[in-house]
């Protein structure tokens, strides 16, 4: 019996030591071959992974954008604002119908997309569109509507896996991506509602530098900051090191808080910061104007909006053969060649064969690979390249241009041009994401700050530690040393609890750890279970050692059960949780379920060998250390027989 004990006891110092040390690194690289790579290196406290309300970011909601869909050519000069006049005022049939939720976007000249509800195909607003718009401008060159219906299941679990490819490759770290009912699509991207900082410096060596933004890039949301800066001093060029030492202190002086350097070479590096001030962007860029070197761009963006921009781009991505008037391209036509996303298989962004500049990589399918074939044997003469491109476009808007330098007969090319390395990396996504099976609409956009989530995080550590003091003075107060056992049970347990939150991992909410405190409480339960059922073992006369036996035995039962009901109702809470995407629900049931089932192995395990062990030392003897009912026994001098308990 003592050996088994002994083993039992060895085993829960080995768990405690591999729970301690899970927490106490706060990065985990575990690479053993033949077995999964486990890497944690969340960014709260312990190296937790936290989640939106605690970390700060965005949460966005995204609707399939159902509908019918026009898209409107006119044969002659129409403006934009007299299509909108019109369309506005429009009546149809007997009831004079309008159109409702009427959207009109510009996508080309003389050229309109026209969005409406859903119209059947006999609808008098659908037939008599093209007959009413060409009475009010004039002859229409072309005229199609496409009907966007409800989507399927299969179809929104194809967003779902587009969309969490694009924001996983985009680089945010722990977001929570899911389905809710029947056509929206619930985004959450902890830590990016800070700042992201481009700065490329000057170089005092060359007479100019090449625009750092690529073709396309004006569809990028990007904002530049240009602060009024002094006159720079002549400085060298700092290497790559130099800067690694000197950025901290020169940010940390200018305001910022919390943030990363990415240095790609001495005259690139990008900021990531919580910071979004203006004040403190423009401080640091006359800092770095005077100490490090004269600024050629400073360009700044929030991470959230970087990230709505990438998901956004949800229709469809097309390849097109653009014919322009000029070489300056100002005015074009384009013809359609049947090549789409759907024959794109990769697109990723590398560096250059001399390693100097970034490109994008594409290759296409066999279908793909015979139109790109023939398009660029056409294109790719000299006379061609001055007046041909290839458009491609996402969601009807130009996402790139490039030229064709050569015969491309195997479908695989490269798109070269002055891009940054982010710039690269998001047009390659965009790229290869293609389009999604239904098109998005943004409808709800909210953004927790950084400083909120941190005080939350405050508040959510403080209240866990005062509702764990309060415990431990309850229980040893009225259990005495079994009131010690249970406090030493209920730190074991939160650090076991904590280790499996890290090592699966859990993205932590404020909804978890209201289950975690929550759990706290059941586990306490446990304990109190079985003392008082050890409590009335004592007072009938029995040892320390045998009222922990027979307590443990008849408060088993009752613990199996309430748990076992705890746990089948988290169960149940987690299936309605991840259909109706209740994100609250969800979280509290799963550090629920997982502090319930740790709860009941603490109790009935680790407590009962402690009890034991202080049995076997000697403190056993000492029946008043464990309950006060047992000084009444010894003053009246008198034993209760079970005969006796009984007739009373």
């Amino acid at each position: 019996m003592r050996s088994r004990s002994i083993r039992l006891s060895i085993t829960i110092i080995l768990i405690l030591g591999i729970a301690i040390a899970a927490l106490g690194f706060k990065d985990i690289n575990i690479d053993i071959p033949g077995f999964p790579t486990v890497e944690r290196n969340g960014t709260g406290p312990l190296g937790l992974k936290l989640g939106l309300d605690l970390r700060g970011g965005g949460h966005l909601v995204y609707q399939a954008d159902t509908g019918t869909k026009f898209d409107v050519t006119f044969a002659g000069d129409v403006s934009f604002g007299d299509v909108v006049a019109t369309l506005q005022s429009l009546t149809f049939g007997e009831d004079n119908s309008a159109l409702e939720n009427l959207q009109v976007l510009p996508i080309g000249p003389n050229r309109f997309q026209i969005r409406t509800d859903i119209l059947a195909e006999s609808d008098p607003r659908r037939t008599g569109l093209n007959e009413a718009l060409a009475e009010a401008h004039g002859d229409i060159s072309l005229f199609r509507a496409d009907t966007i219906g409800e989507p399927s299941v299969d179809q929104m679990h194809g967003v779902l896996d587009n969309i969490t490819s694009r924001v996983n490759k985009f680089g945010t770290e722990e977001p929570i991506i899911q389905i809710f009912g029947d056509d929206r699509l619930i985004v959450q991207l902890p830590g990016a509602s800070g700042s992201i900082t481009e700065v490329t410096l000057a170089d005092p060596i060359l007479a100019g530098i090449p625009d750092p933004v690529g073709d396309g890039a004006e569809d990028q949301d990007v904002g530049t900051t240009e602060p009024e800066t002094p006159a720079a001093p002549s400085l060298e060029i700092k290497s790559p090191d130099e800067l690694a030492a000197l950025l901290p202190a020169l940010l940390t002086e200018a305001g910022y808080e919390d943030f990363d350097i990415d240095i790609e070479d001495a005259l690139h590096f990008t900021i990531r910061s919580n910071t979004v001030n203006s004040e403190t962007q423009s401080r640091a860029a006359i800092a770095i104007t005077q100490q490090i070197g004269t600024l050629f761009s400073f360009g700044v963006n929030s991470g959230i909006d970087a990230a709505k921009a990438l998901i956004g781009q949800t229709a469809r991505l097309e390849f097109k053969e653009r014919t322009c008037d000029s070489a300056a391209c100002t005015t074009f036509t384009d013809t359609d060649l049947g090549l789409s996303g759907d024959d794109l298989t990769r697109a990723e962004a590398s560096t250059n064969s001399v390693g100097i500049g970034w490109v994008i990589n594409l290759q296409f399918n066999g279908r793909g690979s015979d139109i790109f074939s023939d398009l660029t044997r056409r294109i790719s003469t000299a006379e061609s390249q001055a007046t041909k491109r290839i458009a491609i476009i996402m969601d009807d808007q130009l996402l790139l241009a490039p030229v064709a330098r050569a015969w491309i007969r195997d479908g695989r090319t490269q798109i070269s041009g002055n891009f940054t390395r982010e710039e690269a990396q998001t047009r390659a996504i965009q790229l290869e994401s293609g389009r999604l099976p239904v098109p998005l609409k943004l409808i709800q956009e909210s953004d927790v700050d950084a400083l909120l989530g941190e005080e939350s995080l405050k508040n959510s550590l403080i209240a866990g530690l005062v509702g764990l003091a309060l415990v431990f003075v309850f229980m040893i107060i009225y259990y005495r040393m079994a009131g010690v056992v249970a406090a030493f049970a209920l730190m074991f347990y939160a650090v076991i609890v904590l280790a499996i939150f890290k090592m699966i991992p859990i993205t932590l909410e404020l909804a978890h750890i209201g289950g975690f405190i929550l759990s706290i409480g059941m586990a306490v339960d446990a304990n109190i279970l079985i003392f008082e059922r050890m409590k009335e073992e004592v007072r009938i006369g029995r040892t320390l050692a045998s009222s922990m036996e027979v307590g443990f035995g008849r408060a088993w039962p009752a613990i199996r059960d309430s748990n076992i009901s705890t746990m089948i109702t988290c169960v149940v809470l987690l299936w309605f949780g991840d259909r109706l995407g209740g994100g609250l629900v969800t979280g509290v049931a799963i550090s629920l379920f997982i502090g319930v089932s740790v709860s009941m192995f603490t109790a009935v395990v680790v407590s009962r060998n402690l009890l034991q062990l202080m049995a076997w030392i000697g403190l056993g003897r000492r029946i008043n250390l464990f309950t006060p009912e047992a000084l009444q026994r010894s003053a009246s001098n008198t034993v209760q027989t079970p005969a006796t308990r009984g007739g009373r």
